[in-house]
């Protein structure tokens, strides 16, 4: 893949086409933006590119080294992640890269270290990292790819090049959706809502079905847990453990629901709801819930939400807001 394959993100593509183009490549480069947005995607085709042997910012896809790269194989472009079962990338795991760093590249111009979960390296590790951003060989190039640059050192963050991605607009996520899915299938609304101007989100809901079933589910849970019950309330336990590893589309499935219980509740029919297939059901169970319980719900899921991803334990928190759904929206 090159810059030219990527959809958006055109000032990133400038600044770092123009940067191989004049011969002006920096060092180290930090990419900052959320989960999702393209920044592992980007310093690939930037690695790539560097590590052409035939320069510029398209590669030209048929030397040695861009073979290997279509493989996955190349040796001068190296990731460093956090190891198996570990959450942080340690001062080991730095250290590692200080051989690779200590050599040539095998083949171009440059050898390209790539921080896969930046904000993941413990304090011991930037600063062991620091040395080699105060005085790197000049065939070598830093890329820290990070969502959360607050959790980096000044001192690592004012040795980098900093670049900012932003969030895609509407038609970027349709066209990306399109590309990677076909165009039939979803609802464009939605995918551009749950999207959130990420493109990585949006190509997790590639099953329109399942979404839709995802929906039906949730609203079958909540009418039983508005009656109360026991057995209602594991119901809706065992179906957002069950979708832990979709926990995104879990939620922003929940929010939707609840929005629209809530705009229903308060405006009847005379408001278009998100959930259109469901949209019948969803009437029905705005007139018992009401419009400030489906509020309530929704401030409650939220807060779920970042407690998860301050993380807190998945299931522990899952089942909570389980419990404190039923406690607002049971009317016995």
């Amino acid at each position: 893949m090159t810059f030219r394959d990527l959809i958006g993100q055109q000032q990133v593509k400038e600044l770092l086409s123009d940067s191989i183009r004049t011969g002006r490549v920096g060092q180290a480069y930090l990419f900052n933006g959320p989960e999702g947005i393209g920044r592992r995607t980007m310093a690939l085709c930037f690695a790539e590119a560097l590590t052409c042997e035939h320069g510029g910012p398209l590669p030209c896809g048929s030397c040695r080294p861009c073979i290997l790269n279509r493989s996955g194989t190349n040796p001068d472009i190296i990731w460093i992640r956090a190891k198996e079962g570990r959450s942080t990338v340690g001062v080991e795991d730095v250290r590692s890269v200080q051989e690779e760093i200590s050599t040539a590249p095998r083949f171009g111009k440059y050898k390209i270290i790539l921080f896969e979960h930046a904000e993941k390296m413990t304090v011991q590790a930037q600063n062991a990292l620091l040395k080699t951003l105060e005085e790197p060989p000049p065939y070598i190039i830093m890329i820290l790819i990070s969502s959360n640059s607050g959790a980096l050192l000044d001192t690592v963050k004012s040795r980098s090049v900093r670049i900012d991605f932003k969030r895609y607009t509407d038609e970027e996520i349709v066209c990306a959706f399109e590309r990677a899915h076909g165009g039939g299938g979803t609802d464009r609304h939605i995918l551009c809502e749950y999207a959130d101007g990420i493109i990585g989100r949006a190509l997790l809901m590639a099953d329109s079905a399942q979404y839709e079933n995802l929906c039906r589910r949730i609203l079958e849970c909540l009418g039983a847990l508005r009656d109360g019950g026991g057995a209602a309330l594991c119901d809706m336990e065992e179906l957002l453990a069950e979708y832990a590893p979709q926990k995104e589309i879990l939620f922003f499935t929940l929010y939707s629901v609840f929005r629209d219980l809530a705009l229903s509740a308060r405006y009847g029919e005379e408001i278009p709801l998100q959930n259109v297939p469901a949209a019948g059901e969803i009437r029905k169970l705005s007139e018992k819930i009401g419009y400030h319980d489906a509020m309530d719900c929704i401030g409650r899921i939220g807060s779920a939400w970042r407690l998860i991803g301050q993380n807190v334990n998945y299931r522990l928190a899952a089942d909570a807001l389980a419990i404190r759904i039923q406690e607002v929206i049971h009317h016995g």
